[in-house]
């Protein structure tokens, strides 16, 4: 509680009377009975925190939790420019951006929270943590193959940007999700390469990361409520020598949770696959140790066996519904011994207009705004079958404007589903299944 001490000195002609409250042992006593005791000042209410017990995610009374909630990056690009653009405001990367950002983000979890978000997926966005300076390069970049482009170059990356907007930026996002009531899953800066190998300059440059935010006094004192997904999207992996090996993963990734260990974060790590997220066989022999760990996984439409075409097939809703299942079981075998988080999905069926290139670079006929093309009545009771039949598996859906329409909540603080509430898009279902896992894990 914070103590204030409150002295009222009224100076009529020289000085007529003096009353000050006493303080004792940090707390405030009031000298004069006749007067209220001073209102307490309410301290904001703490998400409690979460571990890992088995396959599950566990609060203090040991209840069993989920969580449903969304993905987002603090970028003026992937915001819609809604919070500047250095061509309208000057607003760049920097302190006075990160102040735009933060109010921008305040309001975008006043949404989240009414549309029963208890998750956020935080990305620590390279635009804030590369270094303008055109004659700067990362140290730690040597080794990165001549044609690294977009967020897989880390050239820029400077390690003192991260720590300066860990301060100013990053760590105060968390803390304002988590007044909203959501946990936060921090995510590192960029996306991996394509090609990784035990001991590699990308390794170097994930352990740095995770050194400095592990260190910080914020994310230790809030290891109940924060957790860290260790990489992006890693595609192919090979132990030290470039060759396949079932241990690769594991040795990839478990020195850097010794690392985070060593500095004293005790939350909750999640460890990604390949295959952009959807190969996790080798972890079934070979798991990342120590007390806290689950696994991080990406759904699309066509993985895992399951798309609205292979629905269409099936002709037997049922059928695909134990397809997806099966298929999502034989790829994430860990979800057998952890607790799993999909922290990227979304789905939108075809709309007339004009197409875009995935990440992949292959070209996706138009939806309505996502990344993948697929239908709720056809591939996303699969998705949710899926969920369901588990039990043991979190979510955050690809983007806030995923879920939400952010355009009529900025403009008048309504959350409504976002495409306009299309009924076989991502942004409606969820908002429905949102409140139904909800009012069940409440209850």
């Amino acid at each position: 509680m914070k103590q204030r001490l409150f002295i009222f000195i009224f100076l009529i002609g020289i000085m007529t009377s003096c009353t000050t409250d006493v303080v004792d042992n940090g707390i405030i006593i009031n000298p004069d009975p006749e007067l209220p005791d001073p209102e307490p000042v309410p301290e904001p209410e703490i998400l409690p925190s979460l571990h890992v017990e088995g396959k599950w995610l566990v609060d203090p009374q040991g209840n069993q939790v989920v969580l449903h909630g969304v993905m987002d990056t603090p970028n003026m690009y992937f915001n819609g420019w809604r919070w500047g653009s250095p061509w309208t405001n000057n607003t760049n990367y920097n302190d006075a951006g990160a102040k735009k950002c933060l109010d921008y983000f305040e309001k975008i979890f006043t949404g989240l929270e009414k549309a029963k978000c208890t998750v956020f997926r935080l990305h620590l966005d390279p635009a804030w943590t590369n270094d303008p300076d055109n004659s700067y390069v990362y140290a730690g970049s040597a080794g990165q193959a001549a044609d690294a482009s977009g967020e897989a170059d880390i050239s820029k990356f400077n390690p003192e940007r991260l720590t300066h907007f860990l301060d100013t930026l990053y760590l105060n996002l968390a803390e304002k999700a988590m007044k909203h009531g959501m946990y936060v899953v921090v995510r590192p800066p960029g996306v991996c390469p394509g090609n990784l190998k035990v001991g590699d300059y990308y390794q170097q440059y994930l352990m740095t990361v995770w050194d400095i935010f592990s260190q910080q006094d914020f994310v230790k004192a809030h290891a109940g409520q924060l957790s860290i997904e260790l990489a992006n999207e890693p595609v192919n992996l090979k132990n030290a020598q470039n060759r396949e090996d079932a241990k690769a993963l594991h040795d990839y990734f478990q020195p850097i949770v010794d690392k985070i260990r060593s500095n004293g974060f005790t939350g909750i790590v999640w460890a990604p696959g390949t295959g952009w997220q959807s190969n996790y066989k080798s972890y079934k022999t070979h798991p990342i140790e120590g007390e806290n760990i689950g696994y991080a996984v990406h759904d699309y439409t066509g993985w895992y066996g399951c798309s609205d075409e292979s629905v269409d097939r099936d002709n037997n809703i049922e059928k695909s519904k134990e397809k997806k299942i099966k298929e999502f079981h034989n790829s994430v075998p860990v979800v057998d011994f952890a607790p799993v988080i999909i922290t990227e999905v979304d789905w939108s069926p075809m709309k007339p207009g004009t197409g875009h290139y995935n990440e992949h670079g292959d070209w996706v006929e138009s939806n309505y705004g996502t990344w993948s093309t697929g239908s709720t009545s056809k591939w996303g009771v699969c998705y949710k079958a899926n969920l369901d039949h588990c039990g043991n598996i979190s979510m955050t859906l690809s983007g806030t404007s995923c879920l939400i329409d952010v355009d009529q909540l900025l403009k008048d603080g309504s959350v409504v589903p976002a495409f306009g509430g299309e009924p076989e898009a991502c942004g409606k279902a969820c908002m429905d299944w949102y409140e139904e896992y909800y009012t069940k894990f409440k209850n």
